[in-house]
Parts: C-alpha cells; structure tokens; sequence
C-alpha cells in the first residue's frame, strides 16, 4: 500500500472517527434535552391534575358548608325541621351540585338522615359502610368547641374513590358557638367525573387504587411506549396518606421528534462528514466538525436554559446542517408556543381566581351589611321619631329647632349611608326622589372638603337653572364621590377639578358636542355633568376597559377595579349614560347625561291631622320598644288612634279581640314568635282584612317588589320620613272603602 494509501485511509478513518463521535454527541445531546422537556411537561401536567382536583373539593367543601351554616340545618338536627333533608336535598340539586351522598349527624354523632343519589337518578339511604366510615371522620369536627374545623379529605373504596367534606352545622350569624351536629357531603369520583376532568385537562385520565403513592413519592412519569408515556399524580387524605392516584395519558411527540431528529442529524453529519473527508482534511476541520461543535454546544445551551428564553440555534449556510438547525429552532418555536399558551391560561385561571376572590368579599360585605341593617334602622327610626316630636313641641324661633334640623339631616344621611352599602349589596331598592344635581354637589363638596380632595381645588359652573333629575340621591352621591376620588388620585392630590351642569336637548342641535354614548338615549331633554381633571390622562388601550369590573390602572392595593363599574351600573339604572373622553396628557373627562324632571309647580304641605272623617284605629306593631313609642307618639299627633304590640302574636289577639275595625296595620318584619309576613296572611285570610303597611329596615330588592304584590299595600324602608308615612296612610285610608274601615 502506498503512503498515498495510507493518507487517504488515514484521513478517512480520522474523518470517520470524528464524524461517528460528532453523530454521538449531537444524538445524545438531543435525546437528552427532550427527555428532560418531557419530563418537565409531565411534572406540570401531574401539578395541574392535583391543584384541579383540589378545586373541585374546596367547592364541594364550600357547598357543604353554605348548607351546614344555616339556620334550618340547626333546627334539622336538633329535631324542629323534618323536612330539611326532602327539601333542599332533592335529585335534581344534588345532581347539579354534583353531590352523591349526604350524611346529617347529631352533637353526639349519630347519623340523623342521609340520602344517596342512585344511577337511576332516584334517591335512596345511605350504605351503612359508608355512614360508619363517615361518623368516624366526622369525630374531630363534632369535639371543636367553637366549630371551625372543616375536615377534607379522600377515600377509596371497592366503588372507587370519594370526595368527603364534613362541616360543623351551626346558624348563619352564631360564630365561634359549639355545633349542634355535623352534615357530611360526598362525591363519587366515577368514570363520569373522570371524563370531566380528562375534558378539562385535555388529556386521557385514569384513577388507578392500587399500589397508591409508589412508596412515598408525589408523582412519577413511566414510559408506556414509544408513542404514549403516563403520568402518574398521588391523591393524597387528611392525614397525609396515598388515597389513590391520578393517571394521566400523555403522547410522546417530543420523544419521537427528538430521536427522528437525532437520526436525521446524525445521517447528515456522517455523510457530509465523509464526502468532505474523502476530499481535503482541511474543508473536514473547517466546514464540518468546527460547526458540528458549534450546534453541540447550543444545542446545551438550548436544553440548560428556560423555555421562556429565547436561545436558539445559529442556521446559516445551505447544506444539511443548516436543515438540522433549522428544524431544530421550528421545534423549539412550538415548544416555546405551547409552553407560552399553557402560561397565558394559567395566568387566566388566576385571574378568574382573583375575581372569584373579590365576589365572595363582596358578598361578605352583603351579608355583614343585611346583619346589622335592621338593627341599625330601627336605632335610626327610634332616633328620628323622638326627634320629629321634639320638633313639633318647639316653637320654630326656638334656638334648639335649627339643631334638631341639623340632627334629622344627620339620621337621613345616615339611612342614606346605610341603604347605600345595602344596594352595593343588591339587598336595598334604590329610594327614588326628585334630586337637584346643583345642591348634590355642595353637599358632596361639604362632605369631601377635608378628605382626599383636601389639596384640590373644585370649581363648579351651572349653566342651567333646573338641574332636577328623578334618582336615588345616596347612590348618585356615591357615582360623584368615586369620580371626584379618582381624579384626585390622577392628579396625586393636586390640581384643579372642574364640574359642569348643563341641559341638553337629544337629538342634539348641529354644534352641540355630546358624548357618543348618547346615540342609545331616548329624545328628550338631559341634565349633563362633566368631571374633568388635570391629570396625566388614560391610555387609549385602557378606554374601552375602563368600566369592566375588576379593572383598574391603579397601583396594588389603591384600587379594587369596581368603583367605575358600579357607577356605570347606578346611571344606566337611572335611565342614563356615561361615558369618557382622554388623551395622554390632557386629563380626563367623564361626562353623566341622566333623564331631567319636569318641572313642577310647588304643592300645598301636608297637614297634621287626618281628614274629618271619624276615628281612625291603628294597630302598630314592633318589636323595638324605642320604635313603638316615638312613632305611636307621633301618629296620634296625627290623630290616629293607636294599639301597640310588641310581636306578631300579641297583634294576632289584639286583632281578634277587640271589636273595633281597623283602618290600618302598621307592621315590621322580623320579629320574635310571629314575624309581619305571618301576621299579613292571618289577617288577609279574615272577613274583612284591613290594608298592610310594612315598615322595615332590611327588605331586599327582591322581597319589597313580591310582599307589595302578595301581602302589603305599602312597603316603607326605616327610618322613614314621618310626612311619608302620612302619605302613605291617608292614600291608604281614602282608597279604603268607609265600611270596611
């Protein structure tokens, strides 16, 4: 053999040594960083496996618990309401809550009923296997004293596995008190369930009871095949032990990618790196193996940095190593693209989270709101009825009448504040009155003078002589006050706020500016107010977002995103629009149009007394001593004549005793033995029932629209102003035929 020989054969075996190295590496580099993105996908895919079924147990805990803080489950328990299970337990809730079994227990642990839904739809009592189950996990929430202790927790059985909750039962409003039983509530995490969550988490799973939990570890991934890999999530009870698992079907595209590619890569290589071989040493070193290096070392540098980063591999040239690149950053492209998907719907999912968060604070709100407005109302009436007779007592010159003027003003803004937080709320129905926007806002200037608007300075201009629009002066101070707060904060306190009232006439007249919003109003004439601000202005990318719940531009923890909205809603429920206008900049105005009164020409006051048309007998009923004798007081001065009664049942006899018709019922609702409701149907029920008036001071939207349609002539809102009541009654009296009153 010639040295030639020798030279070509060892080039050639030099080449083929360094090609079948280079193939070496790139193939192994390449299985390796998809394996370990494989690996990655699956520990997400098991995390997202377990925080969904955590979900669907903390709603199945939250439904157990709305029903076991409830009045009604106490009286069940304890034997006063049979019919609580039948009623609120039907096939038809329990299936749209999800619900498969229901166990109510007494203080002392023994089950008192419990239903199960059958397959079939029909309901039947539970297995006693699973009641003992039950009781025995239920131990630990009957011994907490102050009923705090929900328990939560995973079962498996020969049926599969179950979802448990056991909540202490106890009343609404009965905080820290000891239980009076327990309710148990459970879900059977069957194969219907399972399509759920498959459909849920895109993905085929499985429940699999056997071996649970692989001694110990969270999850593991094994490999099925080279097409399908399994992921395996631990489900896990209360006391920490393995329940079952979650198995997650996942495809092993990135593997088959990975080794096609490792392949593909490799074949190239070892022909490229042979066919410039066999020509020059030279072009080996420099063409092939310098950049064969290059791609192994992005290639770690690919697979050690975050799918987040935007690290890639260099393509450049035209032979097979640039296709290699290539596809290699198309794949990373996806993979990037996928991984940026699943991140943009995890940030939705919390999203959704935070607004589920805030809503439940709302109704938190609602609920601590409806507690005490009764309460508070009738402190309120007690204090405004005192004070209406001190009124009359005194001579209009007598120096302490301007202060019991100034008192009564103080009870309404009070009320006002009160039915403000009650129509937050959605429990209050707004009180509608004639409002002049012009005095709304000196009073709104009054309250906010020295509070956030201190440094700011308000110029108001009035360019009509009746701003008088028909709406609820509470809330549409409240749409001020959040308007002039935010334009304060836009200008950190500093600056000057304009305020204009003005009449327009819609359609508008040519050169007439008005906002665009107001192409959806109705012709007539509206009453404008603009608040306008100095500062910086709202992006135009926020605008069309700027009055979604939930939205804000503030900084963390200076704004919640619901004032503007619920501004938004207050005006289109008052027949209005609202609409802004900004650039960077320039400040920001936002502008009100809300539907004008009609002028009216000034009525004669009401009188003292009643009509001379014979006695009139009031029978008044409450429950609030304070009530009963500042407002019998005030409707004898009235000339009524007026029976008390401190609850339902003493008005019941009083009205069956006395002989005597009455003119008038005058009741509150909630009260001890019989509340106004049951008072109303027994009178409605007699010969001759008397009109209803109900005074109360928490009725819902809702129940104030039903009660005047079902039981009550009138339904008034304490404290009420005393010449509305009198309205009220003498509207009452003279719709009333003479016979029967």
């Amino acid at each position: 053999m010639t040295l030639q020989h020798k030279a070509w054969a060892l080039v050639l075996l030099t080449v083929g040594l360094l090609t079948s190295m280079a193939v070496l590496v790139s193939g192994y580099s390449i299985a390796q960083s998809f394996s370990s993105l494989e690996r990655a996908r699956g520990e997400r895919e098991g995390e997202r496996a377990q925080r969904l079924l955590a979900q669907q147990m903390q709603g199945l805990s939250a439904t157990g618990r709305d029903y076991a803080y409830w009045s009604d489950a106490v009286a069940f328990v304890t034997g006063q309401d049979p019919d609580f299970m039948s009623e609120n337990f039907t096939a038809e809730n329990m299936k749209s809550l999800r619900i498969s079994e229901v166990l109510a227990l007494d203080l002392e642990g023994a089950p008192v009923a419990s239903v199960m839904l059958a397959d079939d739809g029909s309901l039947r009592p539970m297995s006693s296997d699973t009641s003992l189950l039950l009781q025995r996990l239920a131990a630990p929430v009957l011994a907490d004293p102050h009923s705090e202790t929900v328990l939560q927790t995973y079962h498996h059985s020969g049926a599969g596995l179950m979802l448990i909750s056991i909540a202490a039962v106890r009343a609404q409003n009965a905080l820290g008190a000891p239980p009076s039983g327990a309710l148990a509530v459970v879900r059977h995490f069957d194969q219907t369930e399972l399509q759920r969550f498959s459909d849920v988490l895109m993905a085929p799973v499985q429940l699999s009871l056997a071996d649970a939990g692989h001694s110990g570890i969270g999850f593991h991934m094994e490999e099925v095949d080279d097409t399908q890999a399994q992921v395996h999530a631990v489900i896990r009870d209360h006391d920490g032990h393995a329940a079952a698992e979650l198995v997650l079907g996942l495809d092993r595209q990135l593997y088959r990618e990975g080794r096609s590619l490792a392949w593909a890569a490799g074949a190239q290589v070892a022909v490229a790196g042979l066919a410039l071989g066999a020509l020059l040493v030279f072009l080996l070193d420099h063409l092939l193996l310098r950049r064969l290096h290059r791609l192994h070392r992005q290639l770690k540098t690919v697979s050690e940095a975050e799918l987040v980063s935007d690290a890639r591999v260099d393509v450049d040239g035209s032979d097979e190593l640039t296709a290699v690149a290539t596809g290699l950053n198309g794949l990373l492209l996806r993979v990037r693209q996928d991984a940026e998907r699943q991140r943009q719907a995890h940030e939705k999912q919390e999203a959704l989270q935070m607004q589920l968060m805030q809503s439940q604070k709302t109704e938190a709100l609602g609920r601590f709101t409806g507690g005490i407005a009764h309460d508070f109302n009738n402190s309120l009436a007690a204090i405004s009825g005192w004070m209406r007779v001190a009124e009359e007592d005194l001579d209009p010159a007598h120096p302490s009448h301007e202060a019991l003027q100034q008192a009564l003003k103080a009870t309404r803004y009070a009320s006002g504040l009160m039915r403000q937080l009650l129509a937050y709320s959605r429990q209050s129905a707004p009180h509608l009155e004639r409002v002049s926007l012009g005095a709304l806002i000196e009073d709104t200037r009054s309250l906010m003078a020295a509070g956030l608007t201190q440094r700011s300075t308000l110029v108001v201009q009035c360019d009509t002589d009746d701003a008088s629009v028909q709406a609820d002066p509470t809330q549409m101070q409240q749409v001020l006050v959040n308007l002039l707060m935010n334009a304060s904060d836009a200008m950190e306190g500093r600056g000057t706020i304009w305020l204009h009232l003005r009449s327009v006439d819609l359609p508008a007249a040519p050169g007439v500016v008005v906002s665009p919003e107001c192409a959806t109003l109705a012709e007539g004439r509206y009453i404008c107010l603009t608040v306008q601000d100095e500062g910086p202005g709202i992006a135009a990318e926020h605008l069309s977002r700027l009055f979604d719940p939930f939205f804000t531009t503030k900084a963390v923890g200076r704004g919640t995103g619901l004032g503007l909205s619920v501004a938004y809603g207050i005006v289109a429920r008052h027949g209005g629009v609202i609409g802004v206008r900004s650039a960077p900049g320039a400040g920001a105005c936002f502008s009100l149009y809300l539907p004008a009164c009609e002028p009216v020409e000034e009525t004669a006051a009401l009188t003292r007394a009643l009509e001379p048309s014979g006695t009139r007998e009031l029978l008044f009923v409450d429950d609030d001593p304070l009530v009963r004798r500042a407002w019998s007081t005030l409707l004898q001065r009235m000339g009524w004549v007026v029976t008390q009664a401190e609850d339902g049942e003493e008005a019941w006899a009083l009205f069956q005793r006395q002989e005597q018709d009455w003119a008038v019922v005058l009741t509150d609702l909630a009260m001890p033995k019989l509340d106004g409701c049951g008072l109303a149907r027994r009178i409605a029920e007699t010969h001759r029932p008397p009109p209803m008036v109900l005074m109360s001071g928490n009725v819902s939207i809702d129940d104030a629209d039903h009660l005047v349609e079902t039981l009550f002539s009138e339904v008034l809102h304490k404290p009420v102003d005393a010449a509305e009541l009198e309205r009220v009654l003498k509207k009452l009296v003279a719709g009333f035929p003479a016979e029967a009153a």
